[in-house]
């Protein structure tokens, strides 16, 4: 199966378009004989997205028009951790203006659902993936969908790409595709831990996609693997409203999970007052206990939130534990994917007492011998846990009591590093106090200050860098600290790293410095700094591609003109010939262009497919951009190695506007 096919099966399962077999688009350059997006992929196979993401910015970055294509299907998606539609638009754009049928096609469907709608456009690129040869395309006008509305019932032909867009449907409260999807057989399937459509709507809380598969036929009663109902995920997930539907439409209030846990203990343990105020008026017995002999009571004690302990006091609770408070399930219920969402199943006392904000309960146990070097079943270090629930003091009792805090969970995560990646400063902060430092991770992945600064959390890297860790420690792709803050706008944070002594012109494994990154992203304060403390405004990356290049690809305007004004040639070429003017045409940004032609761009600079600026304005129909390039004297004449002058492609993909202009010149 060719690449885009893959690509478009994936999008497909994202709720984009139909999964079904297209020509390969046209490309300039040879599939290489290693697929580069095969690591992304992999990582959305198992649904690691902020993996995939990073992948895919970086082949991005690249100029992989593929890669453009799959990242934007992820931020349409909501599958980053932030999600930009403008962004996605113009990576649609940008791989549609370099011939991706797969690109042109969603740009259509995304300009004719647009608010307003953009039909213009969205006919444009519709004709534009009709004649790169995507038959999807060519489908749409004959089923009737124009202007490119999803239509989930004919978009999504594979009965699993049906199933699972239903499933996130339901997650995601989205009534229009749970409408279209959602038939008996559908509703009734159930996933590997028995959960089905409404199962998930539950947990997410979705009160009018819950209503909605009720009145399709979804059992409120059945029970998934572990007994769970949707009731029960529904008094834990915070949301009264899905609560209220549920209760309405008579679910069973004192139903159990196998471990004997009913809905009331569920809201019992998030300790959610409104949801146990619901439970309560509409009948639920306060005096069930469960298996172990926990009452609702001994639950909400542990989550040490006061006033939903009162009201169940009020209704006659009494703590049935003569134990310590915690939460205990019997060893023998095994601990499923889906169980590690709900409850704290088969965890130490110690490790749930570690996640609360006050530290007492934790303090008691410890000065009664729990081992503070405890783990979950999974082998996840009590430390580690309290950092991830950003509960600082109970890192500081465990500290106190001897934890080791270099002890790392199977992903290789400390305490540090989890705190870090999260943002939790202060968990950062008393970590580095006592004397933890940000070391190189021992499964090379991402120090830690990469990881924060990759999550964007520049206190927390300020707090490491009181540590005083090695600054140009790179990640696996080479990325330096300043690397990835020269991505940003936190110009104080970079000075405070060069004046700790980072290096200024390291490179990474693409051979990108943090001065290319920069101008990629169109920091000009950023690109400021660095021109002022030595960077070198030349070197390209393993493409040829220089920062000029780079910022004029992307259309940044500021940063090509500090740039120029820096001493950056104008036209330096990539390995396949292209000049920044090329690239900044290709993309469609006329403002560059026109900076570039007054620092006197070759005009008539060739690439290896002999593609000029003009030829190729001609063939994305750019009218503004042709009419600027003939202003600046470019040549009309001139053919590419097929032959083709621009008057020639614009005939033949029928843009009147740029033939107009073309023979009038």
């Amino acid at each position: 199966m060719e690449l885009r096919d893959q690509v478009w099966r994936l999008a497909a399962m994202l709720l984009l378009v139909s999964p079904g077999p297209c020509a390969a688009a046209t490309s300039r350059v040879p599939a290489p004989a290693v697929d580069p997006l095969e690591p992304a992929k992999a990582a959305i196979r198992v649904k690691d997205y902020d993996k995939a993401q990073q992948e895919l910015e970086r082949l991005t970055a690249s100029g992989n028009v593929d890669a453009q294509y799959l990242l934007a299907t992820l931020q349409l998606n909501a599958l980053v951790r932030k999600p930009d539609p403008s962004r996605a638009r113009a990576l649609l754009e940008q791989a549609a203006r370099r011939d991706h049928a797969r690109a042109a096609f969603s740009l259509s469907a995304l300009l004719a659902t647009a608010d307003p709608r953009d039909l213009e456009g969205a006919n444009h690129w519709l004709d534009r993936a009709r004649e790169l040869g995507l038959d999807t395309a060519a489908r749409s006008a004959a089923r009737g969908t124009v202007p490119l509305e999803f239509r989930p019932a004919l978009d999504l032909s594979d009965p699993r790409a049906r199933l699972e867009a239903l499933w996130l449907a339901a997650e995601r409260g989205d009534l229009a595709t749970i409408e279209a999807l959602a038939d008996k057989q559908s509703i009734e399937t159930r996933d590997e831990f028995g959960r089905s459509a409404i199962d998930r709507a539950a947990l997410a809380g979705q009160a009018h996609a819950i209503a909605l598969l009720i009145r399709k036929g979804a059992s409120i009663k059945v029970a998934d693997q572990l007994g769970m109902t949707p009731l029960m995920l529904a008094a834990g997930s915070g949301r009264m409203e899905a609560l209220d539907v549920l209760i309405l439409a008579g679910a069973k209030l004192d139903a159990a999970d196998q471990r004997g846990n009913t809905a009331l203990m569920y809201a019992a343990r998030s300790g959610d007052v409104g949801a146990l105020e619901r439970l309560l008026a509409s009948g639920a017995d306060v005096r069930q206990r469960n298996v172990q002999d926990w009452s609702a009571l001994d639950f909400v004690r542990t989550a040490d939130a006061g006033a939903a302990a009162e009201l169940l006091q009020q209704h006659g609770a009494i703590a049935l534990s003569r134990s310590n408070p915690g939460i205990r399930t019997p060893t023998s219920v095994q601990r499923s994917k889906a169980e590690q969402k709900d409850l704290y199943a088969a965890w130490p006392d110690i490790a749930v007492a570690a996640t609360r904000a006050d530290p007492t309960l934790l303090k008691q146990l410890l000065s009664r011998g729990a081992n503070p070097n405890a783990t979950t079943p999974d082998g996840t270090p009590v430390i580690v846990i309290a950092a991830r629930a950003a509960a600082h003091q109970s890192v500081v009792a465990l500290l106190a009591a001897g934890a080791r805090p270099e002890r790392a969970d199977r992903q290789g995560d400390t305490a540090l590093q989890a705190a870090a990646r999260a943002g939790f400063a202060e968990v950062v902060s008393v970590l580095v106090a006592n004397g933890v430092r940000p070391v190189a991770r021992a499964d090379g992945g991402d120090p830690v200050l990469i990881a924060a600064a990759k999550a964007g959390h520049g206190d927390v890297v300020r707090t490491l860098m009181s540590a005083r860790p090695e600054l140009d420690t790179r990640s696996a792709q080479g990325t330096t600290l300043l690397m990835v803050v020269a991505r940003t706008a936190d110009v104080d944070l970079a000075r405070r790293i060069l004046d700790a002594g980072a290096t200024v012109d390291l490179a990474d494994r693409e051979d990108r410095t943090a001065l290319w990154h920069a101008a990629q992203t169109g920091q000009v304060d950023m690109l400021k700094l660095l021109v002022q403390r030595g960077a070198s405004v030349e070197p390209p990356d393993r493409n040829g591609l220089t920062p000029l290049a780079a910022a004029a690809a992307d259309g940044r305007a500021a940063a090509v003109d500090l740039l120029l004004s820096s001493g950056a040639r104008v036209d330096d070429r990539t390995r396949r010939g292209d000049t920044p003017l090329i690239l900044a045409v290709s993309s469609g940004h006329t403002v560059v262009a026109n900076r570039l032609l007054a620092a006197r761009a070759e005009r008539n600079a060739q690439n290896d497919f002999g593609d000029t600026a003009l030829i190729v304005a001609s063939r994305n129909g750019q009218a503004d951009l042709v009419r600027c390039l003939l202003d600046a004297n470019a040549s009309p004449s001139l053919r590419n190695r097929q032959g083709a002058a621009a008057i020639d492609i614009a005939e033949a993909r029928d843009f009147a506007a740029v033939v107009k202009i073309l023979r009038g010149s």
